[in-house]
């Protein structure tokens, strides 16, 4: 061992070393699988008593949208589907008698528990905008793990006397 090497070793020596976290693996909500067929979905969701309100294709992607799952402040759920296959689910919450302050704090309790599963998510969207009187605001972390991504969106919109808020988390099959 060479005389430079030493401080080193010493320094390594005295740190405390940072405890290691097991991670949790980003698994599809519902306790659904990746690839399940639109037929299972749609059984699932009428077992929850829940409804397809709408169904649509955009390009190479079908989708299902879901009113009716029962958890708090779920408004709806996106079932996305490739080659008949679940490959994306996005749920949208919304919170119409929660101010400002209380959805900013509910969200930042999301992503604290999302780091604390997966790891630290890391920042993709942070945009803020004012457009003919509409004053808008976009945050987006994103958590990846073996070829599946969640992304927590939080985006808000006011104009006047009118607000609108949505926070998403979207689980994805990348």
């Amino acid at each position: 061992m060479s005389f430079r090497s030493v401080p080193l070793l010493l320094l390594a020596l005295v740190l405390p070393s940072a405890p290691v976290v097991a991670q949790q693996e980003i698994k599809t909500p519902f306790g659904m699988q990746w690839g399940e067929a639109q037929g299972r979905i749609r059984d699932v969701v009428g077992k929850a008593k829940a409804k397809v309100v709408a169904e649509h294709s955009k390009g190479p992607r079908d989708v299902l949208v879901v009113e009716g799952i029962v958890q708090e402040g779920l408004k709806r759920t996106l079932f996305y589907f490739n080659n008949n296959g679940l490959s994306e689910v996005e749920l949208q919450y919304d919170r119409p008698s929660w101010g400002d302050e209380k959805v900013k704090a509910w969200v930042a309790t999301i992503k604290r528990e999302a780091d604390r599963k997966y790891g630290p998510g890391r920042l993709y969207a942070d945009e803020t905008g004012n457009e003919n009187g509409l004053r808008h605001t976009l945050k987006g972390w994103m958590w990846v793990q073996n070829f599946v991504s969640l992304r927590l969106v939080h985006y808000s919109a006011r104009q006047e006397n009118e607000t609108m808020r949505r926070v998403s988390l979207h689980y994805c099959a990348e």
